[in-house]
Formats: C-alpha cells, sequence, structure tokens
C-alpha cells in the first residue's frame, strides 16, 4: 500500500507543454500527451500550441475540466478517432490518382473557389466537444494558441480566457484549404506561419523550470526533392519548420545575455536562461511518411502516431527521472 501511494507523496515536477502543429501527424503529440499524463509526478504548469497542436492542446485543457488527468485522456481519444474516421472519406485515402486529383486542384482554384459554403468538419467537431464557454471560466492551466494576422503576417496569441472555435480554427488555417477566419474584422491564417509553436512566449508566461516542446515536423528533411509535388511538400515543410528554430535561437541569445553582469538586474532574464528545455520529436516515424497524410490519415495511421508518440514519451521519462 506504501508503494501504492508512492506518487502521491512525491514531489510534483512542474512542466510547460510547446506543442507543434503539423496537421494530422497531430497525432503523435496525442500519444505524447496520453502517455504524459499517466505520470502522477508531473504538473502541467501551461501549454501553447499551433494548429493541430492548438487542437491537442484545447481537448487536454477541456478534458481535464471534466475528469482530470483521465478526462483529458479521454477527450483526446475521442477528438483524434473522430479525425481519423473523416480520413476514411479523403481523396488522399484513394490512393495516387486521389491525392493527384487533391494536389492538382489546390494549385488550380482557392478554398473559395472549391468550399464556398465554409464547410469544415473541424468546426464541427470542436464544438461538438469542447465547451468553450466553460473553458474560459474554468481552464486549468494558462493556454496560448497561436495563428498568424494575414495584414500584418505577426504572430496572434490568443488566450484561455478568451477562447472561442474560431480561434482554434485560425490556429489551424491552411490557406489553401480553408477561407481565412475572421476574428474582431480581422483575418488569420495558420499560426505555423508566425510561431509553430510558441516556445518563448510560454517560457515567459509560465513559472516551471523545464519546458518541453513536443515536435512533429522532422528536423533533418532528407535529400532534396526532385519531382515537382514533393518539392512542393518540401518548401512547406521548411516554412512551418522555421519559427521553431528562430524561437530557440532567440532563447540561446537570451541564455548568452544572461552571462553577463548586469543581467543580474533582471530576474526574469534569469529565469529564461536557466529553462531546462527539451525536445520530444517523433523523426524516425514521421519523417518516412508522405506529407500528403498530413491532410487526412486514417485511424491506422493515426493509431500507429498514437503509438509513436507512447513510445517517445517513455524514452524521455526514463532520461528526466
Amino acid at each position: 500500500m506504501i508503494n501504492s501511494f508512492r506518487h502521491l507523496l512525491a514531489p510534483k515536477l512542474q512542466v510547460s507543454l510547446a506543442l507543434q502543429g503539423g496537421g494530422a501527424h497531430g497525432a503523435f503529440t496525442w500519444g505524447v500527451l496520453d502517455r504524459l499524463l499517466d505520470e502522477h509526478r508531473f504538473d502541467i504548469a501551461a501549454v501553447s500550441g499551433t494548429s493541430a497542436g492548438a487542437v491537442n492542446a484545447v481537448a487536454l485543457a477541456w478534458g481535464w475540466c471534466e475528469g482530470g488527468r483521465q478526462g483529458a485522456r479521454d477527450l483526446l481519444e475521442r477528438v483524434w478517432q473522430a479525425i481519423g474516421q473523416a480520413g476514411r472519406g479523403s481523396s488522399i485515402g484513394l490512393g495516387g490518382i486521389g491525392a493527384f486529383a487533391l494536389d492538382l486542384a489546390l494549385h488550380l482554384f482557392s478554398p473559395y473557389q472549391l468550399n464556398p459554403l465554409r464547410i469544415d468538419p473541424l468546426r464541427d467537431l470542436l464544438v461538438r466537444l469542447i465547451d468553450f464557454a466553460g473553458l474560459r471560466r474554468h481552464c486549468p492551466m494558462p493556454l496560448l494558441i497561436a495563428a498568424t494576422h494575414v495584414r500584418t503576417a505577426r504572430c496572434r496569441l490568443f488566450r484561455e480566457h478568451e477562447l472561442t472555435p474560431e480561434m482554434v480554427l485560425a490556429s489551424a488555417c491552411l490557406p489553401q484549404l480553408h477561407h481565412a477566419v475572421e476574428i474582431a474584422g480581422e483575418a488569420y491564417w495558420d499560426g505555423g506561419f508566425s510561431s509553430n509553436p510558441p516556445v518563448v512566449a510560454l517560457a515567459r508566461l509560465a513559472r516551471a523550470r523545464r519546458l518541453l516542446v513536443i515536435r512533429i515536423n522532422p528536423a533533418d528533411l532528407g535529400q532534396p526533392p526532385r519531382r515537382a509535388r514533393d518539392i512542393r511538400h518540401r518548401t512547406a515543410q521548411l516554412v512551418f519548420s522555421r519559427p521553431l528554430e528562430d524561437e530557440l535561437a532567440q532563447l540561446a541569445t537570451i541564455r548568452d545575455m544572461a552571462r553577463r553582469p548586469w543581467a543580474l538586474l533582471q530576474p526574469q532574464l534569469g529565469r529564461l536562461a536557466r529553462l531546462d528545455l527539451q525536445i520530444v520529436d517523433g523523426d524516425d516515424t514521421l519523417a518516412a511518411l508522405d506529407p500528403a497524410t498530413k491532410l487526412a490519415a486514417d485511424s491506422k495511421l493515426i493509431d500507429l502516431l498514437r503509438q509513436q508518440g507512447r513510445a517517445a514519451a517513455e524514452r524521455w521519462l526514463r532520461r528526466a527521472a
């Protein structure tokens, strides 16, 4: 019995989570979160998310409101099961011809032509599974959801006390697929263009000593592509990977500044310099996948990514012990 209550007596470790976007490959992040939520020795201090990372973040937060750690696990599972079911009917699932047809359509027509009625299954899913009014009132941790302001190209961070479905949709709005999302008269696109995910802002907001980035865009993209379709996908990977690299470089600059004598006058600078930033990624698994599966993945691939995410979290937990 002593062993069964040991986790309740052990000191809690505060960790902030930064969840990168990557479409349906965000199921890898689901797996990581699913495993971390098993660990009572960790408390989640704050969460930032972009695109699929934003979906994971709000599902985690509202699930926690409903039923603590297990509630968060249950809601994340419901979200990704729904996404996997939706992926079954996609044109990508039809094989090479379907993927080619979709790729061609996206380059010949805008979403304003292809989808004039603004049909968006993700919005239906969010409204059905997440009570945003309840989340605004009772969110158990600070949230930072990133979107890109189309007019200025700047990152806009939405906080937990103001969140609406439109803000999460803005964070996940690929302009090739969806109409720009309007919020207070301003248009927004996917947060991956400007902050993928927010790291520096999260570090400044949260008091946790440890910040864990869950990265799903591979750091090593492999050999240069030669086919037109692959070149387009690689271009997108470069665009969505750059913001994280910029933020990591910014943190490195902050650490250098904190070593200077005058830094003693700025306590926050010293705290950021002591931040224990770590990364969990699925490079081996995710780099091998066709980038087109980010747009729609069936239940089988969703489940595989969850398993790979859980395994990656397990490896990180062994190092963090």
